[in-house]
């Protein structure tokens, strides 16, 4: 009778902690249906919902570097960082530091820079501001870089290669007005450039190559002044065009074959592919390159097709004297006329520049007698003509023949040439391809179709981009530019 008593109790004592746990939570639940049925019915009582926070710090700070980011062109889905990834609703998750305000380069700052109505405004009260002073960006890539309407969004070291030669502002091209953008749009970016981001500028003629710098420089205050003193002479002046407009100060680069490169040696590339192996050494991930000429660069004849050349040009010259052609004297006149003809032009220029006007910019005198630029000239009230006593044939025609015995030893090298040099040159240089963006200076009437295609080839090899530009075109980018800011 004990034993059965004693197994009786033990068993309704072990389901007490049951009973008891089922009791508590059955109090839970009518006390929580109660509070619900309260706040159902308005009643007083029961969870007062606190207010909806403001956003955050860090989400304040982030929001504002994606409208920066929209503002300048750039996506924020393609970045490596994007909204979704970095937003927090803790105000610790997440501190970022204050972004300076970006720097003014709308009409204010540019005002005062360029040529106003004509070459006699030139260089006055040029300024950029110099502006960001802090690294804040949420990585690379993350602000986009915009230049002449190309963007790039993974440039932090960006180098620019700008053809400066006088021919560039040919009428054909858009004269000086073309340049003063130019000079204009780079500053732009270079003010807008965070201090960790790094540039140069390389500048080129015909047969000279020169840079900002010998290496990339930081986009830092003191680099951003001294650039925008240093460009601001480019081109500025009719008396000092192309390479002589350069501060002397200007690092030079000379080209020279490098075995570890492999590159061709029957090959000399064009003055633009010279200046783009000096960038490609300063090592950048981007570079911008403004053209006037997209001519591939010369190849050398064989010894034999020079011998051919030079026994072709002895029998010329012979067969002039038997026609009784007195060389020295048809030298002397012809030198004679052509620098009277310069000197007439030279009074034109002057006449134009007195009047606030933009003057004509040309390479060889004998431009001038080109069918537009003579229209041109009349246009502007002018005219030019050239004497021609002494150095006519029997036809009446001029003789430009050049009565030396020199020969060409080299004839127009394939487009070919130019994408194998350049693929040679990124990759002994660069650990990583840069970006090769090309923009092709052209005119209006002229059709540099081949051109397009060619360079249209070798960006796309660099990941890249080809555009052609004109000044109507570099105009509605420069108005643009300005009513963003």
């Amino acid at each position: 009778m004990t034993a059965s008593f004693s197994l009786l109790y033990r068993r309704l004592t072990a389901g007490v902690p049951l009973l008891v746990t089922i009791g508590i939570h059955i109090v839970l639940v009518a006390i929580a249906g109660y509070l619900v049925t309260e706040q159902v019915r308005g009643g007083n009582r029961g969870f007062e919902s606190s207010p909806v926070p403001g956003p955050s710090v860090a989400q304040t700070q982030v929001e504002r570097r994606l409208q920066l980011v929209r503002k300048s062109g750039g996506s924020t889905t393609s970045s490596p960082v994007n909204a979704s990834r970095i937003f927090s609703t803790a105000e610790t998750a997440l501190q970022l530091p204050v972004m300076p305000e970006l720097p003014s380069v709308g009409a204010s700052s540019l005002s005062g820079a360029g040529f106003g109505k004509g070459i006699g405004a030139t260089g006055t009260g040029a300024h950029y501001n110099t502006g960001l002073e802090s690294s804040g960006d949420l990585g690379r890539g993350f602000m986009g870089m915009t230049f002449l309407g190309v963007t790039d969004l993974r440039s932090n070291k960006v180098a620019f290669v700008v053809d400066i030669s006088p021919s560039l502002m040919d009428i054909r091209k858009g004269g000086f007005r073309a340049f003063e953008i130019l000079r204009h749009e780079i500053s732009r970016l270079v003010s807008t450039l965070p201090a960790a981001h790094q540039f140069n500028v390389i500048l080129f003629d015909g047969v000279t190559v020169r840079l900002f710098a010998s290496e990339l420089k930081p986009a830092t205050v003191a680099n951003k002044t001294a650039f925008f003193d240093w460009i601001k002479p480019i081109n500025a002046s009719l008396s000092s065009l192309g390479a002589s407009s350069i501060p002397a100060s200007s690092p030079r680069w000379s080209f020279k074959r490098d075995e570890a490169l492999k590159l061709d040696p029957e090959f000399g590339p064009s003055p633009w592919v010279h200046a783009i192996h000096a960038a490609l050494e300063q090592k950048p991930d981007t570079l911008f390159v403004i053209t006037g000429s997209s001519a591939a660069g010369q190849t050398r004849y064989s010894d034999e097709t020079i011998a051919r050349h030079k026994r072709e040009r002895e029998e010329h010259l012979a067969d002039l004297k038997r026609q009784g052609l007195d060389f020295a004297a048809i030298g002397t006149a012809r030198g004679q006329a052509l620098a009277r003809l310069r000197t007439d032009f030279n009074e034109i220029n002057r006449k134009l520049v007195s009047q606030k006007k933009d003057p004509f910019v040309i390479t060889d005198i004998r431009r001038v007698l080109d069918a537009d630029f003579q229209l041109a000239l009349k246009r502007a009230g002018f005219s030019l003509k050239l004497d021609t006593t002494g150095w006519t044939d029997q036809q009446g025609r001029l003789i430009w023949t050049d009565f030396s015995n020199n020969v060409g030893t080299s004839h127009n090298a394939g487009f070919t040439d130019v994408i194998s040099h350049i693929a040679r040159l990124q990759y002994g240089l660069l650990s990583e391809r840069a970006a090769l963006n090309i923009f092709l200076f052209t005119g209006p009437d002229e059709k540099p179709e081949a051109a397009r295609k060619t360079l249209s080839a070798l960006t796309s090899r660099n990941g890249g981009k080809f555009t052609l530009l004109t000044t109507k075109r570099l105009e509605e980018l420069a108005k643009r530019t300005d009513a963003e800011n």
